[in-house]
């Protein structure tokens, strides 16, 4: 049985066991809790990172401390997103496969 999550006021607890869902919801005092509902736009979103890993992209996140920050920042030319910039700055390297 794939689990089901239970709520109640303020407290919910995740039940696999259809012996202690059954108890549970004929007491009355528990719902299930449906989640909410997927946009169109969430789809294609999904659809679209599906495609580009398919298609060998990589997604990337970075946390840089402050001082790196500003020599990204000095680094980045005008009108150019931090992807361009990693890009310009690993062909800059000559690194290749």
């Amino acid at each position: 049985m794939k689990a089901k999550l239970l709520v109640r006021k303020s407290t919910a607890h995740c039940v696999s066991s259809p012996t202690q869902l059954e108890q549970m919801l004929g007491s009355g005092d528990w719902l299930i809790a449906a989640p909410p509902a997927r946009s169109k736009s969430a789809k294609n979103m999904r659809l679209t990172r599906e495609r580009l890993r398919s298609a060998g992209w990589l997604q990337l996140d970075l946390w840089l401390p402050p001082d790196v920050i500003a020599m990204v920042k000095a680094a980045k030319l005008p009108g150019e997103n931090y992807s361009e910039l990693f890009i310009r700055l690993v062909k800059t390297l000559g690194i290749s496969d």
